[in-house]
């Protein structure tokens, strides 16, 4: 686990900013981002910063650094990173809604914000037992996807299931998100990097399995659905850290450098090396 600190100068005021992200993708997510990278949606950024027992929320402007607007809210709360690359997510398709996760969250519970983009204030605040971590939005922002984060004795591996919130209900949805090609829904990894289709509706995110393949897990945002695909693999997945997704013409390619080690088809999930 590494911890990196930023001193930003917000209205005045001194705010050191921490984010917290797996070194090796062992910790059961990879952290949350405070003022460092934050989340962008076409012209402005969403950061959140530290500002005592409340914690400031800002959209500012990517060219020049204006803060278009800001409000805070109570409690302890950070964008989501949510592959080892550092990427990060919170935003729906449309922009309107943005989930926060909290900083303190532990073994015992976990707390999530969603947020108004127009008025950065707090419509609905999530609290559930365990351990969980932010996954994805659906376009419309009525689903939450998210972590369920399965404790396990081995520090090296991190065993999880992808469950569904249904936020227009305010309740956690019993059925779990999962490839039904797959004989049970409990899943193993740890994410390295994401992409998500144009129109917001599949997420896909590389992992890295320890004693198995990586794979691609494609989620339909939309239709409350998954599919893996374990990619053709032999030897250690050290090369597997540096690979990135990219869309293009129905394919999507798996990349390290300018080498591709996989292409899927995003329709019939076939891959082709």
């Amino acid at each position: 686990m590494r911890v990196i600190r930023l001193t930003a100068i917000v209205f005045g005021l001194a705010v050191t900013a921490v984010m917290c992200a797996a070194a090796d993708g062992a910790a059961p997510a990879p952290g949350v981002d405070l003022g460092t990278r934050g989340v962008r949606d076409g012209s402005l950024r969403y950061l959140t910063l530290p500002l005592g027992r409340r914690t400031l929320v800002q959209a500012v402007q990517v060219r020049g650094g204006r803060v278009a607007r800001f409000s805070s809210i109570p409690g302890s709360y950070g964008i989501p990173v949510i592959a080892s690359d550092g990427s990060t997510a919170g935003l729906s398709w449309d922009g309107s809604t943005l989930v926060v996760a909290s900083t303190r969250s532990g073994p015992n519970h976990s707390r999530f914000a969603v947020l108004d983009t127009l008025t950065l204030r707090a419509r609905q605040t999530i609290e559930l037992k365990g351990t969980w971590s932010f996954d994805a939005l659906s376009p419309d922002a009525r689903t939450l996807y998210l972590i369920q984060h399965v404790p396990t004795r081995n520090s090296n591996s991190s065993r999880y299931y992808v469950r569904a919130y249904d936020l227009a209900g305010s309740r956690l949805l019993k059925k779990i998100i999962f490839d039904t090609r797959e004989k049970w829904g409990l899943m193993s990894g740890s994410p390295i990097t994401r992409t998500t289709s144009k129109t917001g509706r599949w997420v896909y995110t590389l992992y890295t399995r320890p004693g198995g393949s990586p794979f691609v897990h494609a989620l339909d945002a939309s239709a409350r659905r998954a599919v893996c695909i374990d990619l053709p693999w032999h030897g250690s997945q050290s090369r597997i850290f540096s690979a990135r997704l990219k869309l293009a013409g129905g394919k999507l390619v798996v990349h390290r450098a300018h080498s591709r080690l996989a292409v899927i088809d995003t329709k019939t999930f076939r891959i082709s090396t």
